[in-house]
């Protein structure tokens, strides 16, 4: 498989991605058959990105601007299965998080999705841990172009 990607140059670039990232050392990315993927957690107050949100996504969206052939994806997801009022907060959040993105990478694609609950990394009843699934994914996704 790997080699398979490596002879793709969409793939390469997204595996040049992965190696910069990692080299950075601020970043723990991972990659998935979305993309490159780069997880924040506590990056919101209420519905606004917070401080170390509003760096973290700026930085993100400068490694955006200089992968032009990159599009990116932005996730949110929730600890527990959001009530109908709380998609509102979520689709707010998603925006401020594109936004951030896309202040720095002006001509950057980037597109929303709210996931809810849908892809818990713990088990959802477990009190004690299921706050980490609430989290951003920043997914950098290879243009079909």
């Amino acid at each position: 498989l790997t080699r398979a990607r490596r002879t793709n140059d969409t793939h390469s670039s997204a595996d040049a991605l992965l190696t910069e990232l990692s080299a950075a050392g601020t970043w723990s990315p991972a990659r998935d058959e979305r993309g490159v993927v780069v997880t924040l957690r506590d990056i919101f107050q209420g519905s606004a990105l917070n401080k170390d949100g509003e760096k973290k996504l700026g930085d993100l969206g400068r490694v955006l601007g200089a992968h032009p052939g990159l599009a990116a994806q932005i996730v949110v997801h929730d600890a527990t299965q959001p009530a109908a009022r709380d998609a509102a907060v979520d689709q707010q959040r998603a925006d401020a998080a594109s936004k951030a993105l896309v202040a720095s990478a002006p001509n950057a694609k980037v597109r929303t999705d709210l996931a809810g609950a849908r892809s818990p990394v713990v088990d959802p009843t477990d009190a004690r841990h299921r706050a980490r699934n609430a989290r951003l994914d920043v997914v950098f996704v290879t243009s079909s172009n």
